[in-house]
């Protein structure tokens, strides 16, 4: 799917695209640049969107693209920049506006995919971790349950013995 935004937007608001549409780069010479295949459109999209309001627009409203958005925006926050970063924005709003709306019934789902970005948001994790330990009998009987036990066993395992307790 072909995304369009403003050069001029995208250099100015994040030192990633300045670099990647430099002089000199095949994609500042082409002016395409081949989206970030670990994320979906709807990040992609979202991202681009949020670039050229400067980390003002609207969030989006589905979580699993909120996530996302978040991963995608730690991995362009980290650029060198000399002016402003709007990915940083971004990445801020998101962890907010996830953070507020953590639950019982999506904390697994927060943190199974935000795993792949985990170190940058410890935050979030944390917060998320602590709603898993909070409403435990209710996150016992989820079906992620099975992939979260799978993927963060240590942490299922203690939990489990906190129970046991």
């Amino acid at each position: 799917e072909r995304i369009g935004g403003s050069r001029l937007l995208l250099t100015h608001a994040s030192p990633y695209y300045e670099a990647l549409l430099g002089p000199g780069t095949v994609e500042g010479v082409s002016g395409v640049v081949k989206p970030d295949k670990d994320f979906s459109s709807a990040a992609h999209r979202a991202l681009i969107g949020q670039l050229h309001a400067l980390g003002n627009a609207p969030l989006p409203a589905e979580l699993d693209v909120r996530l996302e958005l978040i991963c995608l925006a730690a991995k362009l926050r980290d650029a060198p920049s000399a002016g402003p970063n709007a990915a940083a924005r971004v990445l801020e709003r998101c962890e907010r506006a996830v953070r507020d709306s953590l639950c019982a019934d999506n904390c697994l789902a927060v943190l199974l995919q935000l795993k792949p970005c985990a170190a940058e948001v410890p935050e979030l994790v944390e917060a998320a971790h602590a709603v898993v330990c909070k409403h435990v009998a209710t996150v016992l009987k989820q079906p992620d349950w099975l992939e979260f036990a799978k993927q963060y066993t240590e942490a299922a395992l203690g939990i489990m013995e906190d129970i046991a307790l």
